[in-house]
């Protein structure tokens, strides 16, 4: 007590001096005024943390929303055989095919139209066709058109090579399904604006749909979207380059999982938004009996043959494998030489392809347009989902 009291004193002492006594005010003055201002900070909240359009969590990536539009990055987990819901099987085989010399088209293909004749099990496969070690020599087509089939080999490092040869331009593996998709008349999406990424939306007249349908949506391309995006011309004034509204109309084919009210929920995001004021959306279910699904084209080595004194020979095959009407496929472990056009040809008409672990060398053709689209992907009509894994494309000019 004693030395505060002493303190005391001589801090009055002090203060009875003019000069220090308005100093010291001033200080306290100041001392106020930065508590005020550390106390409203304080207080004030903190903004909130930006919201990161992609994240992992525990493994899992996690697609947040715009907290404007609602739209999300695209999800493409879904692209790929059997929608990456499923892995790739290997298929029992049902048929070896031994080496020929000369023309094995024949031989091959009868062995393909024995699978195709025989039924499908509990998986929805016949069996596989086998070719043995060797080459074979192609002078036709190799055609697939029913379900369930597999064409393999031993290897894409040569051990089994199929060689198309002539100078003809057809494709060397073709499979396809029938064109006789039924599409019923489109009902209108209600509502004003579906984000990007979304799995449901409103639509006022649901009679005639259920759980389960298969169904085609539709993203109109209208004037004003053409307009809003500056696609009428490309240069040099209007001209049939410049878009015109139908020329680049979006479809997504997608499956009804629930039906809420007028609130219909899909199997598989949407890649693109319905917005009203271009044009909103559609919806419409479909039949397609035709389509053929679970096909495999695995484990070769296929080649076309070429004039070899000419490096831009352009009559001989201009496509390896081509896919129309079909949905459920895969093509694994396949290399793929001197073709001029596409390795793997993926028409708009398919859905739920993987190409896996596949390479592509040195192409022979012209450098121009379309050739050399080494893995080509069509999706302008009704956007077909392909997931493309582990591929090297190497082109030696």
């Amino acid at each position: 007590m004693r030395h505060n009291k002493e303190y005391c004193e001589i801090s009055i002492g002090y203060l009875r001096r003019p000069r220090l006594k308005s100093l010291c005010y001033r200080l306290m003055a100041m001392c106020n005024i930065l508590l005020l201002v550390q106390s409203a900070s304080a207080q004030k909240p903190k903004p909130p943390k930006p919201i990161l359009p992609v994240v992992i969590e525990r493994g899992k990536v996690i697609y947040n929303a715009d907290t404007v539009t609602g739209d999300r990055v695209p999800d493409y987990s879904y692209c790929g055989y059997k929608a990456s819901n499923e892995e790739i099987p290997m298929v029992r085989v049902k048929a070896v095919v031994p080496l020929v010399k000369g023309d094995a088209t024949g031989t091959i293909q009868s062995a393909i139209d024995k699978v195709a004749a025989m039924p499908l099990d509990k998986n929805g496969f016949r069996g596989a066709v086998l070719l043995s070690k060797g080459t074979y020599e192609v002078n036709g087509q190799l055609r697939i058109t029913q379900s369930g089939i597999v064409l393999r080999g031993f290897g894409a490092q040569g051990q089994t090579t199929i060689k198309g040869t002539g100078v003809d331009r057809d494709g060397l593996i073709r499979v396809f399904g029938k064109d006789d998709k039924q599409t019923n008349p489109e009902k209108t999406i209600s509502q004003s604006y579906v984000p990007v990424g979304a799995t449901s939306f409103e639509v006022s007249d649901i009679s005639g749909f259920k759980t389960g349908d298969v169904v085609q949506i539709k993203r109109p391309s209208t004037q004003a979207w053409i307009e809003a995006l500056g696609t009428e011309s490309f240069g040099g004034g209007i001209s049939a380059l410049g878009w015109k509204p139908g020329d680049v109309d979006l479809y997504f084919d997608r499956k009804i999982i629930s039906i809420d009210g007028h609130k219909i929920t899909i199997d598989v995001p949407l890649t693109t938004s319905l917005d009203e004021k271009y044009g909103g959306g559609t919806i419409a279910k479909y039949s397609w009996p035709g389509r053929i699904n679970n096909i495999g084209i695995e484990n070769l080595m296929l080649i076309s043959d070429y004039d070899k004194s000419n490096p831009k020979d352009e009559e001989h095959r201009w496509m390896a494998v081509t896919f129309n009407n079909i949905e459920d496929a895969w093509v694994r472990q396949v290399s793929f030489k001197h073709f001029a056009g596409s390795a793997v040809f993926i028409n708009e008409t398919v859905k739920q392809v993987t190409v896996e672990d596949c390479i592509a060398t040195e192409p022979v053709s012209e450098i121009g347009g379309q050739r050399r689209n080494t893995f080509l992907h069509v999706a302008s009509k009704r956007c077909s989902s392909a997931a493309f894994r582990s591929m090297v494309i190497m082109i030696i000019v």
